[in-house]
Formats: structure tokens, sequence, C-alpha cells
């Protein structure tokens, strides 16, 4: 009595199921190892941007991770669509590349995040940005209002 295999799978089925396994596989370890840098994806794109607009420049790094905290605190950076633009920079960088909302809104945000350093840290108020440390303050009131009224009972007087 001659006996017929059962199964029904091709070796061109099983290949592919061992390849989705491996996949898998491999799928689950660089998650596991790259989810610290997941979760914390949005400050190291800040200091990237900054980095790759400043180089050659020392920037403190107490002062740039009190500048990353505050920049992702802002209004701005909570947006929804901000989140989004900077998770596909980090992770999936073709996509601002060709698409031409997502490159200017990326080009925009990395603008923002440059001039509110660049305006609370002392880059301007140095000689030579490149011979000194640069530190983040706080960010910067962009204008005083010189009849801001003073608890003396006077005008302040800009």
């Amino acid at each position: 009595m001659h006996m017929k295999s059962t199964s029904n799978f091709s070796s061109g089925r099983r290949k592919l199921l061992i390849a989705g396994a491996g996949g898998t596989v491999a799928l689950g370890i660089f998650g596991a190892a790259s989810w610290g840098s997941l979760s914390n994806y949005r400050a190291s794109w800040v200091e990237s941007v900054l980095r790759e607009n400043l180089p050659g420049i020392d920037l403190d790094p107490a002062s740039l991770q009190a500048y990353i905290k505050d920049i992702l605190a802002s209004e701005r950076m909570q947006r929804k669509e901000v989140k989004v633009t900077v998770f596909a920079d980090r992770f999936v960088p073709w996509l601002p590349a060709h698409i031409a909302k997502a490159r200017n809104g990326l080009e925009g945000l990395e603008r923002y995040v440059l001039t509110e350093y660049l305006i609370g840290s002392n880059f301007f108020r140095v000689p030579d940005p490149k011979r000194e440390t640069i530190v983040y303050s706080g960010r910067a009131v962009a204008c005083i209002n010189p009849f801001t009224y003073r608890s003396d009972s006077t005008f302040s007087q800009a």
C-alpha cells in the first residue's frame, strides 16, 4: 500500500513562511533593540537638528537637555502633525524627501527648532561661537513692552 503525502505545502510556500517567520523575528529583535530610541525619538531628532545645523559649535550638554525639554513642551511640538513629521523624518526619511508637503513642514519645523535655540542661547552674544561654548538660558521674549506697568507705580523705560 502506497501512502501519498498529505502535505499541501509546496516548496515555494515553505520558503515564504520561513522568510516571513525570519522577518518577524528580525523585526522583533530590531524593535527591542531600538525601543529606547523610539520612545525618545523626538528628543534625539531635536538634538540632531541642532548639531547638523551648527557644525563645529560646542553646545553645553546640560543646557542643551534643558532646551530639548523646553522645546518638546512647546505648543507647536505637541501638535499631532508635528509628531508625525518628526517620526517620518527619523524613521522613514525617504518620505519627506519625496513628498513636498512633508518636506515643507519639516523645513519649517527645523527652522523653528534652530531659531528658538539660537535666540535663547548666548550664540549671538559671544564674539565667536566656534571659540566658546554655547549655553541655552531659556526661551527669549521677542519683545518687551516698554509701557508695562511696574509695581512702584511708574512705567518701565526701555
